[in-house]
């Protein structure tokens, strides 16, 4: 690893950034000690029988709209996610699976946030993507961990059910290390906001966002340590700039923006938790379960698929689950074996 000080300075920021109280043990760290300590995951707590009626009640509703209404070929097809299905799923209520009913929405519990992410993940990546980056490290989470009242209040009404929100991390020749970010936040000279300047990569959700979380560094002044900071920023504040969006041979339908701030305004009360504070707030928001149950769910589809070309004449499938593309599948799939229909001139 290089030895200069900008390295150093990201080292020694991301080191202060860590957990230093552990009140309770740690599975994961204890593997990492040669300790095995099953008892800290099994046997699961139970639900309540409440968080699970409301939770199957709302993959009803979610498997229904994904059937009738979300076309995965056409997604991977044209490269985008249609307009009315973005907002199918504000109106079931999908962009707040996670924020508690008080901030209007759903107030569904990790598990079924999970086996929704499942679910969508059958249908097509990019639509998992979109719907796990806009509640994970998007507006909802960042503030659900700290975010003050005030601004809970005010915003995850909105990004419960009309607005979309991004996050702002990656800049070029920096990649996603929030200790090295370049963006800066130039405090005003009366102390009501900061003005913003950078250039970011790698957007998700950036060229259709309404809000974005923007890392960006605080100068240290007299007084004040500066640091990594979350700022809450409208996409139609003047100088946000949507450059171009980017586009990848996978995730074909994901809205991935390369996005410019030239002298931003952001008001003081829209930084999320305090000033320096955002190397541990990225940590914490994007330690979530989505990504990897949307593609532990891809991984069981994919199974079921090849089980059924290289055993077209069996109905037995080696999981109970039924993923959503399978519905599709004689549209998409047309000249696999078993995957649909059969193949031309068989």
């Amino acid at each position: 690893m290089p030895a200069d000080a900008g390295y150093k300075e990201a080292r020694a920021i991301s080191e202060a950034a860590r957990e230093k109280d552990w009140e309770l043990p740690s599975f994961g760290k204890g593997l990492y000690l040669g300790h095995f300590q099953p008892e800290l995951i099994s046997p699961q707590p139970d639900m309540s029988l409440d968080a699970v009626e409301k939770g199957e009640r709302f993959l009803a509703v979610l498997r229904a709209f994904l059937e009738d209404q979300v076309d995965p070929q056409a997604i991977e097809s044209e490269g985008r996610i249609p307009n009315e299905v973005i907002d199918g799923f504000k109106t079931i209520g999908a962009l707040g699976m996670k924020v508690p009913e008080e901030y209007g929405g759903l107030g569904l519990s990790q598990v079924y946030y999970n086996r929704a992410m499942m679910l969508i993940g059958t249908c097509h990546s990019s639509v998992s993507t979109l719907l796990s980056a806009h509640q994970s490290i998007g507006l909802a989470q960042p503030l659900l961990l700290f975010g003050s009242e005030e601004q809970k209040r005010e915003w995850l009404p909105k990004v419960s059910t009309s607005q979309l929100s991004a996050f702002a991390l990656t800049e070029p020749g920096v990649g996603s290390d929030p200790a090295r970010v370049s963006t800066t936040a130039t405090p005003t000279e009366d102390g009501s906001g900061y003005l913003l300047n950078g250039r970011k990569l790698w957007t998700t959700n950036g060229t259709v966002a309404d809000v974005l979380v923007v890392m960006a560094k605080v100068p240290r002044s007299d007084g004040h340590k500066g640091g990594i900071t979350a700022f809450i920023v409208p996409s139609d504040t003047d100088g946000v700039v949507v450059e171009a969006r980017c586009e990848f041979m996978g995730l074909r339908g994901i809205e991935n923006s390369v996005t410019t701030f030239d002298d931003v305004y952001v008001p003081a009360e829209n930084v999320i938790g305090r000033v320096g504070q955002s190397c541990a707030s990225a940590a914490a928001a994007s330690s979530s379960t989505a990504a990897s149950a949307s593609c532990v769910a891809r991984m069981e589809r994919s199974e079921i698929r090849g089980w059924r070309c290289i055993n077209p004449r069996s109905r037995r499938s080696p999981s109970p689950a039924r993923p959503i593309s399978q519905a599709r599948s004689a549209r998409a799939w047309p000249d696999i074996p078993g995957c649909g229909v059969p193949a031309a001139g068989r």
